[in-house]
């Protein structure tokens, strides 16, 4: 592999799983039904001059605040040049403190589009991005971006959906309120489908299967052929707010059928869950959250355990068995822990033991088989892709540029350069492009 961009060019479009649309901070107050106002999300300054996130009056609590870099670090890298205004609270979007803001790929270690730029050099990558950085949030200006980008199609994931079952696990009503308003936002402004290259999926909690069965009729009459779901387990529901349900569950065949008939896609991406709660049997406060996880919460409750969670429920649930029309796209959750994973449910498999919710409790094919045909998973830009490719093939992987985060890449088209330089020009063009057609297909208008 090599360790630098090369200057390989490809003769057609990319298509990208995982890239980001910034949602206005107004839209929940905008869009929610007006006998839900008052649960509505909305942005607020405190008597400090901060910005505070309120969800339904109250403060976020979610902490986002720890970064990868201290701020003398990145100050030392963005110079004097003014930084993108935050729209995010995100930990990859939003103010890394004293106004220093993440810039698209600055996260990154090998792949930093800083790294080794000249004062001046950094200067002018700044103001690029900062001349860019109103089409993040713009629909017109982010399909000429896209152009510009040599992005064909893209899959969009605004920031809200990514923390806001977190925030209101005890709260149903207002979330099910918010999310209905962060729908509505998406399909009257950017739309779910902007030109059959741009696609924002809804978000459907699963906290309340009739009212998830509802808002899937919403969407789906409104023209939205994918949907998205945080990763991990589903919600416990009323009767318990702070537990958790498997996706597959039975209790939530009516709406999977639904979606399952109307050939609709699913994609579930990297986002607050509960996971931390764990850290009680391991001497862990487990309330603790993303911004105060130590190197042990991290590892263990941030992002690979949800995913592999999520995808092990999903085939040995026998999901795909009862609704069979269903593809799921992982996005921003790696590969690291998937050759893993897939080994263990192959294991299981040989051994005999049984699927769940399946008649015979014997699934008609090797974990790994499902796997391949009804998964799409993005590695990290900066993963080693021929090894997870030489553990599960190239089937199931996409492209994913994770823009304009600051973990992600600051211009997509370098990654067939930089990470699939040992591929052939067949394998390389099935990742960035052709493997992500098929999912995106009934998608098309």
């Amino acid at each position: 592999m090599t360790t630098a961009p090369s200057p390989r060019v490809l003769d057609y479009p990319i298509n990208d799983a995982d890239n980001h649309f910034n949602e206005p901070k107004d839209c929940f107050e905008r869009y929610i039904d007006p006998e839900h106002r008052d649960l509505a999300i909305r942005l607020v300054t405190g008597p400090d001059g901060e910005r505070i996130e309120l969800f339904a009056g109250a403060p976020s609590k979610f902490n986002t605040n720890q970064i990868t870099f201290s701020k003398d670090e990145l100050q030392k890298m963005l110079g004097d040049e003014p930084a993108i205004e935050a729209s995010s609270s995100r930990p990859d979007e939003g103010e890394a403190g004293d106004g220093v803001n993440i810039m698209p790929g600055m996260l990154l270690n090998r792949l930093n589009p800083l790294k080794g730029l000249s004062e001046q050099e950094r200067q002018e990558f700044m103001a690029e991005f900062k001349n860019k950085s109103e089409a993040y949030g713009n629909r017109d200006l982010r399909l000429a971006l896209m152009d510009e980008q040599g992005i064909d199609k893209a899959v969009m994931f605004p920031a809200a959906a990514h923390n806001i079952e977190y925030e209101f696990a005890d709260n149903i009503p207002a979330l099910y309120a918010n999310a209905r308003a962060f729908n509505r936002w998406m399909h009257e402004e950017p739309g779910f489908n902007a030109e059959n290259r741009m696609f924002l999926p809804p978000y459907i909690p699963l906290a309340d299967p009739d009212l998830a069965v509802k808002e899937l009729e919403t969407v789906i009459g409104q023209g939205a052929m994918m949907i998205q779901t945080k990763s991990g387990h589903a919600h416990g529901g009323a009767e318990n707010p702070f537990g958790g349900r498997s996706v597959a569950d039975p209790v939530f065949d009516r709406f999977w059928s639904m979606a399952n008939e109307a050939g609709v896609r699913y994609a579930a991406h990297l986002g607050g869950t509960d996971y931390q709660k764990y850290g009680a049997d391991w001497s862990y406060d487990p309330e603790t959250t993303f911004g105060d996880f130590d190197a042990f919460q991290w590892v263990m409750y941030w992002g690979d355990r949800p995913a592999a969670e999520l995808t092990a429920a999903l085939v040995l649930h026998n999901f795909f068995g009862r609704f069979p029309n269903m593809k799921v796209l992982l996005a921003e959750q790696g590969t690291v822990w998937l050759p893993y994973t897939l080994r263990k449910m192959d294991h299981a498999f040989m051994m005999g033991r049984k699927a769940r919710w399946h008649e015979t409790g014997r699934l008609d094919a090797r974990p790994s088989e499902i796997f391949k045909q009804f998964f799409y998973v993005a590695p990290f830009p900066e993963e080693n892709v021929e090894r997870v490719a030489s553990e599960i093939g190239v089937e199931s992987l996409v492209f994913g540029s994770d823009f304009p985060h600051g973990e992600g890449l600051a211009r997509p088209a370098e990654y067939a350069g930089s990470q699939l330089s040992s591929f052939s020009d067949d394998i390389t063009r099935r990742i960035m492009r052709d493997n992500m057609e098929d999912y995106l297909a009934p998608c098309l208008a």
